[in-house]
């Protein structure tokens, strides 16, 4: 074998494992292109869904990674925004755009965390210059400059009664929503977590501990926190709708659409959980939609039906789009249909093969005699092919089950096989081979004729559909077996 031949052999090999490689990335970057286009255009959503295909696709892809951060980030979400740009550049150390943007946005956060240790220092020097009053007139002074709008002012007064009167649970959660509501989460979180643990079961704290966990973005803590706020008061609207919200954000879809539509059934006019579910439903039935389309290319029938059978009953999708769904559903149930059909099929034919042997003792000359009560039976028979004919495009053997006795003296012990499948172009399959097995169920009987001498048999003789077979012939070492299950 020459050196070339064998190159061009290993070029052929290597072509071969690569190609599927070649044909995913090429899938990806076609759906990285179609996001690119989207997000120039302002057009987050749909570039979203398609850098989420890409990453479907092959979830490795660096540039899939870069472009969803950017599109996390024009959106205002920034940990996922970092984390993206992290992940495309541990996937592509050299990737400099993801180095630039992950190190802009680290260095971004890490002035603003700056400024607010600023702030809170001087909110702190500015406690120490305060004059200490009585709980009772710092409340009321609180009060008084929280209607005039002076929130920082007030937050001292609230404070410094709080020094005073430190289990009083009303204080805490004014003070954790004042802090709240000017970004400064770790004390909000401070006078919540107290409040909480002096009063367990008001549903309006852990609520709003949940919605710092929201704005510090950390759905999961939040999501624990608006469960236990729904176990206090079930009915409570806005836990729902911020529970709908925190799924979201760890893109449990389909557990958010339920909480939206609780929502809804709770208070039907509310129309931010009308979008929220307009939205979702959308995104839902548009990823089921590419999922399903992905899986009904690789042939896998089974999940794609499932998929598409989601976004169809989730709706929201095109007109084109229910054509292109409808098209994909009916070909998935044709396969899996045909599949089941076939499995059940071989399963048959295996159940025949095992009890043929219950049946070793009926003879070919018994069923030529009298073949009544042998009509679909499952048999084992043995003998030597004495040829091989055609009938309606497929092959049948013509076999003697007694070698010893010439056909020309009768063809009582003679019977022919027929098969559920085309058989190979095997040298075995052939004149004086031997059928060492055939397992199969008696189809029929009909008149058979011997092709060498043209005669016809006396009687009927036995036809059966081998389920299992196993043909020996001299000169050749292994038997040839064949099994249509």
């Amino acid at each position: 074998m020459s050196r070339k031949y064998l190159t061009n052999i290993s070029l052929l090999a290597i072509f071969a494992f690569l190609f599927p490689l070649m044909i995913s990335a090429a899938s990806a970057k076609f759906h990285v292109d179609v996001g690119l286009n989207h997000f120039y255009k302002k057009r987050f959503l749909e570039a979203y869904r398609e850098f989420k295909t890409a990453l479907d696709i092959d979830p490795k892809y660096a540039e899939a990674h870069f472009n969803l951060g950017r599109v996390y980030k024009a959106q205002g979400f920034i940990k996922e925004a970092l984390i993206e740009f992290q992940i495309a550049l541990k996937l592509n150390p050299s990737y400099l755009a993801a180095k630039r943007e992950f190190e802009a946005l680290k260095s971004s956060l890490e002035e603003d965390v700056r400024t607010q240790l600023k702030i809170q220092g001087q909110e702190t020097l500015d406690k120490t210059r305060f004059e200490p009053i009585p709980a009772a007139e710092a409340e009321k002074k609180a009060k008084q400059l929280l209607n005039q709008g002076r929130t920082a002012e007030a937050i001292r007064y609230f404070e410094q009664a709080l020094r005073q009167k430190p289990d009083d649970v009303a204080l805490n959660k004014m003070l954790g929503f004042l802090y709240f509501r000017q970004n400064s989460f770790t004390n909000s979180l401070e006078r919540y977590s107290k409040a909480m643990d002096l009063l367990p079961v008001d549903p309006e704290i852990p609520y709003a501990i949940g919605l710092i966990h929201m704005k510090t973005k950390f759905p999961e803590k939040a999501e624990g926190f608006f469960r236990q706020a729904l176990r206090l008061q079930p009915e409570m609207v806005k836990a729902v709708f911020a529970l709908g919200e925190a799924l979201e954000a760890q893109d449990k879809i389909e557990d958010a659409i339920f909480q939206f539509r609780k929502c809804l059934e709770l208070s039907p006019k509310l129309e931010e959980a009308q979008n929220k579910l307009s939205y979702l439903v959308t995104r839902l039935s548009y990823n089921y939609f590419s999922r399903g389309s992905y899986y009904y290319q690789r042939g896998e029938y089974d999940r794609a039906e499932s998929m598409l059978s989601l976004a169809r009953n989730y709706g929201n999708l095109s007109d084109e789009q229910n054509r292109q769904v409808d098209e994909m559903l009916n070909a998935s149930r044709y396969w899996i249909n045909k599949k089941r059909a076939q499995a059940k099929i071989n399963s048959e034919y295996e159940s025949i093969s095992k009890s043929s042997y219950l049946n070793k003792e009926i003879e070919v000359y018994d069923v030529a005699q009298n073949f009544k009560p042998y009509i679909g039976q499952p048999v084992i028979w043995s003998g030597r092919v004495e040829f091989v004919g055609e009938r309606k495009g497929k092959k049948y053997l013509f076999v003697n089950s007694r070698p010893e006795i010439n056909l020309d003296n009768g063809m009582e012990n003679a019977f022919e096989i027929e098969f559920p499948k085309d058989l190979p172009n095997d040298p075995r399959i052939a004149l004086g081979s031997e059928v060492v097995e055939v397992k199969g169920k008696v189809l029929r009987v009909d008149k058979i004729r011997d092709q060498i001498s043209g005669a016809f048999s006396t009687r009927r003789q036995p036809v059966i559909e081998a389920t299992e077979i196993e043909i020996t012939r001299k000169n050749y070492d292994q038997p040839l077996i064949l099994r249509f299950y």
